[in-house]
C-alpha cells in the first residue's frame, strides 16, 4: 500500500461513527476522491482546521485493494479560504461552487483545467471578501457564473458559444442572438424568432467568460441584469443535465442581495 501525496482542495466532509469523517477532496494527480480521515473529530485530531470546505492541502493518502475510500495519512494546510467575519453568503457560495465540482466531474478521472479553475476562482473569491460592501455585492455573483459556465463547458455540456448552432455564422456582433431549449446560440434567421432572446451585452458577457481569467474578467464593472440572465441560463443547464436541482441552489439563492436573486 504505498503512500500518495498530491495538491487537493477539501470539498465536503461527512461524520461517520464517533470520530472519524469521510472526506471528498479534488486531487491535482487522481481527480476526485474520497476518504476516511480517523480521528479527525477528536478534540485534539491531528486534521485541524485542515478539511473546511475548499483548503488546498498538500494530501497524503494509501488505498487498500478493492476499497473505494482511501485512508487519509496527512494533509496539511496550503491556503485557506476561511478568515473571520466571512460572511454567510460567501459560505453559501462555496459549498455551491464545491457541490458543482462533486456532480459534474467523474471520480478519478485527473483534470488540471478543473484544479485550476478551482484555484483561480477561490483567489477571486479572497479579493471580493476583502472588498467594500457594493463591490462585492457586484462581483461575487459575476464569480458565480464565471465558475457555472466554465464547470459547464469543462464538463462537455455547453455549447460551441461563438458561432450558429445551424449555419455556423459568426456570432460576434450580431443584433441579436436566440437560444434554443438546450441552450444552443442561432442567429435571427435560423431561428426564426423562437426561443430566448439575448441582447448583445449578455452574448458578449458569456463570450468574455470564455476567453478572459477570473480576475481579468472580474475587473470591469458588469451589468446587473446580464449576470443574472446568464445565471438563469447556467441554472437551466445544470437542471437539465442533473435532470434536478442542485441542494446548495436554493440555499445560495436566497443569501443573494435581492437585486441579484434569480427569478
Amino acid at each position: 500500500m504505498p503512500l500518495h501525496e498530491t495538491g487537493a482542495f477539501v470539498l465536503r466532509t461527512f461524520t461517520i461513527k464517533e470520530a472519524d469523517k469521510v472526506c471528498v477532496f479534488f486531487t491535482r494527480d487522481a481527480g476526485k476522491l474520497r476518504g476516511v480521515a480517523h480521528g479527525a473529530r477528536k478534540l485534539k485530531s491531528r486534521f485541524g482546521a485542515s478539511l473546511e470546505p475548499f483548503t488546498e492541502v498538500s494530501l497524503v493518502y494509501f488505498q487498500k485493494e478493492h476499497k473505494e475510500l482511501v485512508s487519509i495519512s496527512n494533509c496539511e494546510i496550503v491556503s485557506s479560504q476561511f478568515a473571520e467575519g466571512m460572511s454567510s453568503e460567501m459560505l453559501g457560495v462555496m459549498h455551491y461552487l464545491a457541490e458543482l465540482v462533486i456532480e459534474f466531474i467523474p471520480d478519478h478521472e485527473p483534470n488540471e483545467r478543473v484544479y485550476k479553475l478551482i484555484r483561480a476562482t477561490l483567489e477571486a473569491l479572497r479579493q471580493i471578501d476583502d472588498a467594500d460592501a457594493k463591490e462585492r455585492n457586484e462581483k461575487l455573483p459575476a464569480n458565480v457564473r464565471y465558475f457555472e459556465i466554465w464547470m459547464l463547458k469543462l464538463a462537455g455540456f455547453f455549447p460551441h458559444w461563438k458561432n450558429c448552432g445551424a449555419c455556423e455564422r459568426d456570432l460576434t456582433g450580431q443584433a441579436t442572438v436566440w437560444l434554443t431549449n438546450e441552450g444552443i446560440p442561432q442567429c435571427s434567421a435560423c431561428s426564426g424568432g423562437r426561443g430566448e432572446e439575448l441582447r448583445p451585452l449578455v452574448w458578449r458577457t458569456i463570450y468574455e467568460i470564455l476567453t478572459q481569467a477570473p480576475l481579468k474578467f472580474l475587473s470591469s464593472p458588469r451589468d446587473a441584469r446580464s449576470i443574472a440572465q446568464v445565471g438563469n441560463l447556467a441554472a437551466r443547464l445544470i437542471t437539465r443535465v442533473l435532470e434536478r436541482e442542485l441542494k446548495s441552489y436554493e440555499v445560495l439563492d436566497r443569501l443573494r442581495p435581492v437585486e441579484y436573486a434569480v427569478t
